[in-house]
């Protein structure tokens, strides 16, 4: 016999990752039958999924052209666009145009316009599809002032009537209308209604429609939040528009509209600065007309009252040197008029008009433009605020402050340049002051008539600026068309974004490989029984001896002469391994026991004893479970007479109890059961039991009760060369190994082995998987043993 008892021999490496991922791959294909369960289970959700719930939904997509109004021709165009666009103030951003199209208010209009807030579905056997063109259309006259969504079901009666049924929100019940196509009906949560035939196509009582109804406000916001709308780069002016819809046709729609609103909405705000310009511009040309005509009728009256039908040819001379004067005063005192104009618009604080400071011309018009300009842009940014807050929200507040701020510097633009032209015009008045002494022997008549002259000419030179600047005003308001450019048309796409097909069966995939795995790691977290020989090695370094198979016949001994069945392989395997255990050759006292009842040592112990002496060896088995003796049902005792009765009677021999059951078998049962079995075994008679056993038997396997429960198995191993320790598989507590290793480590019982009991095949091992393969045929399993692994 080898005297080695180095746990190495016994193979354990430990619970390595690559054999923890073979033994988990092991027992995953060993799964298959609900691996196929769960593909097929699976396949079948997402093909149902795919074909009649998910909703298909399109990218429509179009591009918009911004047409910078900086860009323009060289030459005189350029200066006239420059001009136009500071007059129009309608520099775009195209950052700002890209949030315009965001802004909710563009989307309500157009779910206003096309009554988007009313949707028709086609009703299908297992789902509703939305349609773009119903054969009816649902208006409403007048919504109540709190609408609700409402879902209503449509149908069409022998009649030609409509039956609609809805859940009412007063009474929380199904209320049912029928309604004539055309007439006005009611329908609590939304209002006065209407229903119009659209279509030529017949409609019978078969089929039937859900009409769903939202309020404005929600509908709007969630077609906004299927729009996106983003910049193609920062260098270009195009902008992607993107909506996201379950109809392509109607998405088309949608989108294409959406666009002329934006477009429209875009050409009413240039629009109305150019209007606000003509209207101002044409006020003041009907004052200077009226001013026009009252000095024409005083030139008249002048010459007619004096008689004079022509001016004297001996002011010519003073009328030719006054006239560079006279046209200096007529520039000077036109700019100041239109000043003061200007300064009395801005000075009212309660209204807020758009102006245009390309109608005074001159030098100072540039900085004058530049000013009116922001003036005008700032007006329009609180208009758009005021579409979306109230005006005491911080952002139309701030608005307010920066127009404030504009009109602060406009105001000290045309005070600087009042007094600027106010100096000028002293100048000029000085000069022609001195003038006029020169000319004192000129008649009367004719200084009256060259000052009518005087003003005339300002007058019709202002009334001429005016005229010209409105017509300027008028066509660079026509010109607002080329702002927007649609590049590319609302097209959708040819295949739904959503839902990913791919990813669908790709999950479904998953999801039934999944399926195994997590039944597996289930049991494995909600187990706390030992499953295998890993469980053991991982919490114990008692080596371990030999794995039993469970015994597919209900029987406890195993007959080893005749039989090849993979058990009785695995008791021959452990009979070779126990050799091992032996350090001297008078080692013969083998002890069996275990953790807790029902872990099959008596099992153990019976045939363990049998190949033992099948293999030619004198095998005594004794039955030292004193308490709840199991091995005396198989080797019934005919005398009644056992172990406790060679304890305390010492005058009776070893023979007096023991019974040849087999050959080369003895048997020795318990006997009567004692009141304290704990004490008997302390009784010296066990030890010299034991040592007669030793020197007439080969082997004495000693069956023990479980040392969890009771003392007297650690009693006996003081008496015992080798403690076998039994653990049955999806029986013992995983924590219950601690016990063993505790008596292994601190020495109470000695020379220790584990035998791994009803170990499956589908736990994995290392002995006697496949013995007697070849020999004996197993019990097939059914279908749904194989799906759950059942044995």
């Amino acid at each position: 016999m080898n005297n080695t008892n180095d746990l190495n021999f016994w193979g354990k490496e430990g619970n390595t990752p690559s054999t923890s991922l073979r033994n988990y791959a092991m027992r995953y294909f060993k799964s298959w039958p609900l691996l196929a369960f769960s593909l097929i289970l699976c396949v079948t959700i997402a093909w149902f999924y795919v074909r009649y719930i998910a909703i298909p939904e399109y990218h429509v997509k179009a591009k918009l052209l911004i047409e910078d109004n900086n860009t323009s021709s060289n030459g005189g165009g350029a200066e006239l666009s420059m001009d136009l666009g500071s007059l129009l103030g309608t520099k775009n951003s195209v950052d700002n145009e890209v949030e315009v199209l965001k802004t909710k208010f563009l989307m309500e209009s157009l779910v206003q316009d096309l009554k988007l807030n009313v949707t028709w579905f086609k009703q299908g056997s297992v789902k509703d599809v939305e349609i773009f063109n119903p054969p009816f259309s649902f208006e409403i006259v007048e919504s109540v002032k709190n609408p609700t969504k409402t879902t209503l079901e449509f149908s069409i009666t022998t009649d030609n009537k409509a039956r609609l049924e809805f859940m009412s929100e007063r009474s929380k019940e199904v209320k049912t209308l029928v309604v004539e196509i055309g007439r006005i009906f009611n329908v609590d949560g939304v209002g006065a209604c209407i229903i119009k035939r659209e279509s030529s196509k017949d409609v019978g009582p078969s089929d039937t429609y859900t009409v769903v109804i939202t309020d404005v406000d929600n509908r709007a916001a969630e077609l906004l939040g299927s729009l996106t709308a983003n910049l193609t780069s920062k260098l270009t002016t195009i902008i992607d528009l993107q909506l996201d819809y379950s109809d392509r046709e109607k998405g088309e729609y949608i989108l294409s509209n959406f666009i002329k609103e934006y477009t429209r909405q875009n050409m009413q705000d240039k629009s109305r600065i150019a209007d606000s310009t003509i209207a101002f511009i044409d006020k003041r040309i009907l004052l200077v007309n009226s001013e026009l005509e009252l000095i024409e009728q005083n030139i008249q009256d002048f010459m007619q009252g004096k008689g004079l039908a022509n001016i004297s040819a001996q002011s010519q001379l003073l009328l030719e040197n006054n006239s560079t004067y006279i046209r200096e005063l007529t520039d000077i005192e036109a700019r100041m008029e239109v000043l003061d104009a200007v300064d009395e618009l801005i000075k009212d604080e309660k209204k807020k008009s758009l102006i245009s400071g390309s109608i005074l011309g001159g030098q100072m018009d540039q900085a004058f433009n530049s000013l009116i300009s922001s003036y005008n842009n700032q007006i329009l940014e609180r208009e758009r605020l005021l579409l979306s807050f109230t005006p005491d929200n911080p952002f139309v507040v701030n608005a307010d402050q920066r127009i404030a701020s504009v009109k602060s510097n406009i105001a000290a633009y045309i005070r600087n340049t009042r007094e600027s032209l106010n100096t000028s015009k002293k100048e000029l008045e000085k000069r022609t002051a001195s003038l006029q002494v020169g000319i004192k022997d000129v008649p009367a008549q004719e200084r009256a008539f060259l000052d009518l002259s005087r003003q005339q000419q300002l007058k019709q030179e202002l009334y001429l600026f005016l005229l010209q600047k409105r017509e300027e005003t008028a066509v660079a308001n026509t010109s607002n068309i080329a702002g927007i450019r649609v590049i590319d048309p609302p097209k959708a796409d040819r295949t739904p974004f959503s839902p990913k097909k791919s990813m669908i069966w790709m999950a479904a995939l998953f999801i039934a490989l999944l399926i195994p795995a997590g039944r597996i790691y289930a049991q494995d977290l909600l187990n706390d029984k030992v499953t295998g020989r890993k469980d053991v090695e991982l919490r114990t370094k008692i080596p371990v001896l030999g794995e039993l198979g469970h015994a597919i016949e209900n029987v406890d001994l195993i007959e080893f002469k005749s039989s090849r069945s993979a058990l009785a392989e695995q008791f021959r395997a452990l009979r070779t391994n126990l050799q091992f255990m032996f350090k001297s050759k008078q080692d013969k006292v083998i002890l069996v026991t275990s953790g807790m009842p029902g872990e099959g040592k008596s099992f153990t112990s019976l045939n363990l004893a049998n190949v033992y002496a099948v293999s030619g060896k004198k095998v005594l088995l004794l039955e030292f479970d004193l308490r709840k003796p199991k091995l005396s049902k198989t080797y019934k005792s005919k005398t009644g007479v056992g172990i406790s009765n060679f304890i305390v009677d010492e005058n009776m021999s070893l023979d007096a109890f023991i019974t040849e059951v087999a050959e080369n078998l003895m048997f020795g049962p318990c006997g009567p059961m004692p009141p304290n079995p704990a004490e008997l075994i302390l009784n010296p008679r066990v030890k010299e039991m034991l040592d007669l056993a030793k020197e007439r038997f080969d082997y004495v396997i000693v069956d023990a009760p479980p040392i969890g429960a009771v003392t007297d198995a650690q009693l006996l191993s003081d008496h015992c060369d080798v403690t076998l320790y039994v653990v049955r598989a999806n029986h013992t507590p995983q924590d219950l190994l601690g016990l063993p290793e505790d008596m292994r480590r601190e020495g109470k019982m000695k020379n220790m082995g584990i035998i791994l009991n009803d170990v499956s095949e589908n736990n994995g091992g290392y002995y006697g998987y496949n013995y007697g393969y070849y020999h004996t045929e197993e019990k097939k399993k059914t279908f749904f043993q194989n799906l759950f692994n059942k044995r």
